[in-house]
């Protein structure tokens, strides 16, 4: 993460728990930060309500897309994991069938929760964020970091798309400060954040 000072009223979101939320308990021992987290699959769903959770982990039962209604969700390839996705990525002779699940646009998710701004979004939403981001950008949703795995490997999309998705972020006003080593999770801070931070270290330098 870009570093700045979370407080303990910083508005978190988390999307596409899956059955690993390691990164939101982080967020809650280190900063004492309220993590809302969201996944719509009934697997994931299922293994959240079995798990013993501090209060500032609030689960929404829903996920985010560029519209607010039920979305069609395919299993992983491996059997077990949790992560389902818009895709379908198990090949023709996967016969598994979707399951439901509620999605929302992120301007409805910030005015049912009564938020203006969201200090940190992650999202790792197989596949999904290439509905859920431009949205996010055409609402005008002031984001301060954004914490993004990109799914351009998969057959649907393409490198170029997911380029595109970068590009649409820059001319949003976000900086990309890091990629992981795999080339798919990309972290993203507003430019005049990062401006501001990197101004007062220069004068905290020079005092």
């Amino acid at each position: 993460m870009w570093p700045v000072q979370l407080r303990a009223d910083s508005t978190v979101y988390s999307f596409g728990v899956g059955n690993c939320i390691g990164w939101d308990l982080e967020m809650i021992r280190r900063f004492g930060v309220t993590v809302h987290a969201f996944d719509p699959t009934p697997a994931s769903i299922d293994w959240v309500t079995r798990q013993r959770l501090p209060p500032q982990f609030i689960f929404h039962d829903y996920g985010i897309s560029n519209f607010d209604r039920q979305l069609e969700f395919y299993p992983p390839r491996r059997r077990g994991n949790a992560h389902f996705s818009q895709v379908q990525r198990g090949g023709m002779f996967d016969r598994r069938g979707p399951v439901l699940g509620r999605v929302r646009r992120l301007s409805s998710i910030l005015q049912a929760l009564g938020h203006q701004r969201i200090d940190i979004l992650k999202m790792d939403v197989e596949g999904s964020e290439f509905e859920a981001v431009p949205d996010l950008i055409a609402s005008g949703i002031e984001v301060d970091q954004l914490l993004i795995e990109i799914h351009y490997q998969f057959r649907s999309k393409s490198l170029r798309q997911g380029l595109d998705l970068i590009q649409q972020l820059k001319a949003y006003g976000m900086r990309c400060f890091h990629v992981s080593a795999r080339g798919f999770e990309f972290s993203f801070v507003r430019q005049s954040l990062a401006d501001g931070s990197l101004s007062m270290n220069g004068a905290l330098r020079a005092a």
